[in-house]
């Protein structure tokens, strides 16, 4: 028997029980409370309500799944952190995760999912002093943005298929910290990929991501400002279909003293001074920049740059429109963000170590937050 059924469905007399409560009363009941997945046995349905098949055992794992993400929430009485916005959106979280478990069809249980997530996200960014995000505004009467393939409600997994435009909230691994996003799009098609910061003090559309025409597979540099993915597509066929996955930093391949690879990549520089030769066959523009490894751009960044020797050449990014070579400087440990404008170029790295020593001591000046 899956756990999705093990217990009874007392999770909704629990929410109204919590609903009910003051702030006094709430702290215990918080730190007690263990959600698990529930399903109605069908004998207890009513006829014409009766689902045709169960839940699929990869939604009802997604549900566990997140029911355990919400235990492992507590609050300490009285805490700094536990204000009436966090409570807010912890009872937004098991609201959602009773509707999950609760669910016969498949798409009311994962549209439970994404609301419990979102309340999480919102959650922890306000438990931790970040910008809070907020949803992108409904989207117009008609089919203008891309219909959700049959998925499974796993965590930072996003897809889609169809023509239109909608927005993925971010949900990161490392909340708070940059991250990538894999994408994979299958068929013909326009895809458009842009990041987006959507939150209570700020919209702005960030940074364009991808803009390919058909197939597509790589990985992007996600920074840590972001909220949100905007995927748009356009001139689809019925095959043409796209899926976002987001990952931690700590999933970057390792730069080798040699290597190949197509189209967009991130990859983690773990040496000290380097000089990397970059070729380049492509049809279109492409860049590759050097992320530092603090992970804050150049402006705020307080690392000491090595006293490279006279004449030496490259730079921190290197660019071109179509088939090149240049040099490009790794000054420390950090990451390397390869982009192509139509993703379909393939490139050649080169990597030879500089002997500088060590900077004495960190550059003195001011941090903008």
């Amino acid at each position: 028997m899956d756990a999705c059924a093990r217990m009874p469905g007392v999770i909704g007399y629990a929410l109204s029980f919590l609903l009910g409560l003051g702030l006094g009363g709430l702290y215990p009941v918080l730190r007690r409370r263990r959600p698990v997945a529930v399903k109605l046995p069908a004998e207890e349905l009513p006829a014409e309500e009766l689902p045709a098949a169960e839940l699929p055992a990869a939604v009802q794992e997604s549900v566990t799944a997140f029911g355990e993400e919400v235990a492992a929430l507590e609050f300490e009485a009285g805490g700094i952190d536990a204000t009436p916005a966090v409570l807010k959106e912890y009872r937004a979280a098991l609201d959602a995760y009773d509707r999950a478990s609760a669910a016969r069809m498949q798409p009311d249980a994962l549209t439970a999912l994404h609301d419990g997530r979102a309340a999480l996200i919102r959650l922890d960014a306000r438990r931790n002093d970040r910008p809070i995000p907020i949803d992108a505004l409904p989207p117009a009467a008609g089919p203008d943005r891309p219909r959700p393939l049959t998925d499974t409600g796993e965590r930072h997994v996003s897809t889609g298929l169809g023509d239109g435009k909608t927005e993925v909230l971010i949900d990161r691994p490392e909340p708070g910290r940059p991250a990538l996003v894999e994408v994979d799009v299958t068929g013909e098609g326009n895809f458009f990929l842009e990041t987006v910061t959507r939150t209570e003090d700020l919209i702005a559309t960030g940074v364009s991501l991808i803009s390919v025409i058909g197939g597509y597979h790589g990985r992007c540099y996600l920074p840590a400002d972001a909220t949100h993915l905007r995927v748009t597509t356009a001139n689809s066929r019925n095959d043409h279909r796209w899926s976002t996955r987001i990952v931690p930093l700590s999933a970057a391949a390792a730069l080798a003293p040699e290597h190949r690879g197509h189209g967009d990549e991130v990859l983690r520089h773990n040496g000290g001074p380097a000089l990397i030769a970059v070729q380049f066959q492509s049809d279109s523009g492409w860049t590759v920049r050097y992320v530092c490894g603090c992970l804050r751009s150049w402006p705020d960044c307080d690392c000491r740059p090595p006293a490279w020797p006279k004449n030496t050449p490259g730079d921190d990014g290197v660019s071109d429109l179509r088939d090149g070579r240049r040099t490009l400087r790794l000054p420390r440990p950090g990451f390397l963000v390869i982009q192509e404008d139509d993703g379909g170029g393939s490139w050649y790295l080169t990597t030879q170590p500089v002997d500088i020593p060590p900077p004495s001591s960190p550059r003195r000046r001011g941090r903008r937050r």
